[in-house]
């Protein structure tokens, strides 16, 4: 692997959308004010768009000629690992940010990944310090923000995650995700890139709030295809059911989704 540079002056964004025009515009002013903060540029804003039927597209259009950005915009039916796939074929900046549609990024959050950046990083993921859902819309906050920070890497770097992560396009370039791979997408994408001789960073000091997250509840099929595909390590999996006693949440899920592990681990052994 070539010892590539360490400064940053330029970026695409890839925004997978689905109906995003509740959430995008926030969203957009949220990147727009981290720009003006920062050392970097956004040349292009490229938009992923699973056919929406609102106004989402509109609304990309409308926020890049206010800010100054190009705009380029797909809009066909797609699964969420076959946009990021696209969006890694068409950045053409060195390095380039996935942000989720409904994903504020801190003031700092540029820059805070622009300093952080060294030749053999591939990835510098984010830290989430709140999220709220649909159902729920009172902010969950992360209960590691006032610890030591790497309470925090050590809690979630068993996963990687592209909510608002800066991408290496060097490192990323040549994934293809299985086409029955419909999560965990993000984590796989981490595996390509360490893969690749380069480190997947987890940056405590670039912060943002997730504002209307529906995590997908876990199960066999999440199970299935962390085993089929290596991205999980099974104990940690296994972990999940006493936890769930514990918690008293859904035992039966917990022992589904470790059931489906079990059976990805030797579907993935057959090859």
């Amino acid at each position: 692997m070539p010892d590539m540079a360490s400064t940053i002056t330029t970026i695409d964004v890839a925004i997978p959308t689905h109906e995003s025009a509740s959430v995008l515009g926030t969203t957009l002013d949220h990147l727009a004010r981290s720009e003006e903060a920062s050392s970097i540029e956004i040349e292009c804003l490229r938009i992923i768009d699973d056919e929406s039927e609102d106004d989402t597209c509109a609304l990309a259009t409308d926020r890049t000629e206010e800010y100054g950005w190009s705009l380029d915009i797909v809009s066909e039916a797609c699964s969420l690992p076959a946009a990021r796939e696209q969006a890694i074929e068409r950045v053409e900046t060195e390095w380039f940010l996935f942000l989720d549609d409904d994903a504020r990024i801190e003031e700092d959050y540029l820059e805070a990944h622009a300093s952080a950046i060294a030749p053999r990083i591939g990835a510098l993921q984010g830290r989430k310090t709140s999220q709220t859902t649909t159902a729920d819309p009172e902010p969950t906050v992360d209960t590691t923000t006032e610890r030591h920070p790497s309470a925090w890497v050590h809690h979630r770097s068993f996963r990687g995650g592209t909510h608002a992560t800066l991408v290496r396009h060097a490192a990323a370039a040549g994934v293809k995700f299985p086409a029955d791979l419909t999560v965990w997408e993000d984590q796989y994408l981490r595996r390509h890139i360490e893969s690749q001789g380069y480190l997947w960073v987890f940056n405590h000091q670039a912060r943002f709030a997730h504002r209307t997250q529906n995590p997908r509840s876990q199960g066999w099929t999440e199970g299935y295809l962390q085993g089929k595909y290596d991205l999980r390590p099974g104990w940690h999996v296994a972990l999940g059911i006493p936890n769930a006693v514990i918690s008293e949440s859904s035992t039966w899920s917990a022992v589904a989704q470790f059931a489906g592990y079990t059976v990805g681990r030797v579907i993935g052994s057959i090859g």
